[in-house]
């Protein structure tokens, strides 16, 4: 063979090679542009139906829907803090078409209170983009005096173990909240789990229980008609609603900004073509005057960023918690 022919040989080589590379490329954006066509997309919510979380994710079906010229329809799967739901998703295609509204619970919180859990929220999912966070309030009831978070940490430390707290359940958000504040100042609360987040909170009203740290939309009515007394808020910066209650970083207590958010997750593989199309819907949702409203209204605060945003602050909260909740040796039934 001349040195023609071998050259001739080595570039048509390298062009079936490059054409085999673009292949599984030009397949991805053929389906990312028939993506959504005529087939509906389904959303997984681990909660029931009328909740906060439920009409979130029924505000994003319905603007990211319109955006993408979609129908997207909501579908409740309830249990086990979010593995059926997780589960059920996780059974489908990585195709776009089964999504699941996906919050600190489902991507965090599960690996250190179910374990083993049957899947793994970093391996597992992708994201598609964040929608909101609710804030958390740490509340005490009048009678112990406590006008502070430092009133608190000085009664604690001097009696150990003689407060109590309530929570929603064991594994609770409203229970992990406390017991990291708890690592992160160095005191140490019984813990008194209710049945549900009004349980709890009216246990330390009633005296029961002298501390909660329930969601804003819960706690303010109370702490409105002075029930109980706002401490601090899990929350990127001081609240409209509650002013004169200093955040937690405010106080030199990191991690907390985004206690409770929530976002919309795919399972890993979906093709990112397909990803940028819902995320393009996710910005929609954000950039509606009437979500804003909406989601005002509920007490919860927007958060609007990149896809990726999602995984990236699920891998930094299961960092920042991980060795305060391995510690406490959580185990749901």
């Amino acid at each position: 063979m001349n040195k023609r022919s071998c050259l001739a040989k080595i570039a048509a080589t390298a062009l079936a090679w490059g054409a085999l590379g673009a292949a599984p490329v030009l397949a991805q954006a053929d389906a990312a542009a028939g993506y959504p066509g005529t087939r509906p997309v389904r959303l997984v919510v681990s909660q029931q139906a009328g909740g906060s979380s439920d009409t979130v994710a029924r505000l994003w079906a319905e603007h990211a829907g319109k955006a993408l010229g979609a129908n997207i329809v909501v579908e409740n799967k309830p249990g086990a803090g979010g593995i059926i739901a997780a589960q059920q998703v996780l059974s489908q295609p990585a195709d776009g078409y089964t999504l699941m509204f996906g919050g600190v619970s489902q991507m965090v919180l599960n690996k250190f209170v179910y374990k083993p859990l049957p899947y793994d929220p970093e391996k597992d999912f992708t994201g598609v983009g964040m929608l909101s966070t609710v804030p958390f309030v740490l509340v005490a009831n009048p009678a112990t005096g406590f006008k502070t978070l430092d009133d608190l940490v000085k009664y604690a430390k001097a009696h150990p173990g003689q407060l109590n707290f309530s929570s929603s359940g064991l594994g609770n958000s409203t229970q992990l909240a406390v017991e990291l504040l708890q690592s992160k100042l160095a005191i140490s609360m019984t813990h008194v789990p209710f049945r549900g987040e009004p349980d709890g909170l009216m246990a330390t009203i009633g005296g029961q229980t002298q501390v909660m740290a329930p969601v804003l939309g819960t706690a303010l009515p109370h702490i409105k008609s002075g029930k109980v007394v706002p401490l601090v808020v899990l929350a990127p910066s001081r609240l409209a609603e509650l002013p004169d209650v200093p955040a937690a970083n405010e106080l030199g207590v990191k991690d907390f900004d985004t206690m409770g958010w929530s976002g919309i997750v795919a399972r890993a593989g979906t093709p990112p073509a397909i990803i940028a199309k819902l995320h393009e819907g996710t910005q929609s949702f954000h950039a509606s005057p009437d979500v804003q409203a909406k989601l005002k209204g509920m007490n919860a605060i927007p958060m609007a960023g990149p896809a990726s945003q999602l995984m990236e602050v699920a891998r930094r909260d299961a960092q920042a918690w991980g060795p305060a909740l391995n510690a406490l040796n959580l185990s749901a039934k």
